[in-house]
């Protein structure tokens, strides 16, 4: 079964973001995929993982998108506490800012949330 973690906050330092899961979580043993792609029913943004062999998602809701404006403006990928380089995030968010720009298919509220979280890359 497909295990979703939620990541819990993010910090910034220097000119890199890192994100930290729930503190129960820190020790899961995952791999990167370069994958990203949206839970737009969740307001989420969804980066793949994989986990013993399946793909696990690592979820990063509204609350969080203030990290995720940063990463797009700086074209930087993020990392995972305390050192997993999540690559491929910012190429791929910025893909997905592109094709959700008013497109209804993500359904209404998503598309309007993600507007108003990311109107300066709209505006650039």
């Amino acid at each position: 079964m497909r295990k979703v973690y939620t990541i819990q906050k993010f910090e910034q330092i220097h000119n890199d973001i890192y994100f930290s899961l729930h503190d129960s979580e820190q020790a899961i043993q995952i791999q990167p995929t370069g994958q990203v792609i949206v839970d737009s029913d969740n307001m989420a943004f969804i980066y793949i993982v994989e986990e013993d062999g399946v793909y696990s998602y690592l979820s990063f809701p509204q609350t969080i998108w203030a990290a995720l404006l940063q990463i797009a403006q700086n074209k930087r990928d993020p990392f995972l506490a305390p050192n997993l380089l999540l690559p491929n995030f910012a190429e791929e968010l910025e893909y997905l800012l592109w094709n959700i720009q008013d497109n209804e298919n993500y359904g209404k509220e998503f598309v309007q949330a993600v507007g108003e979280e990311f109107a300066a890359i709209y505006l650039d």
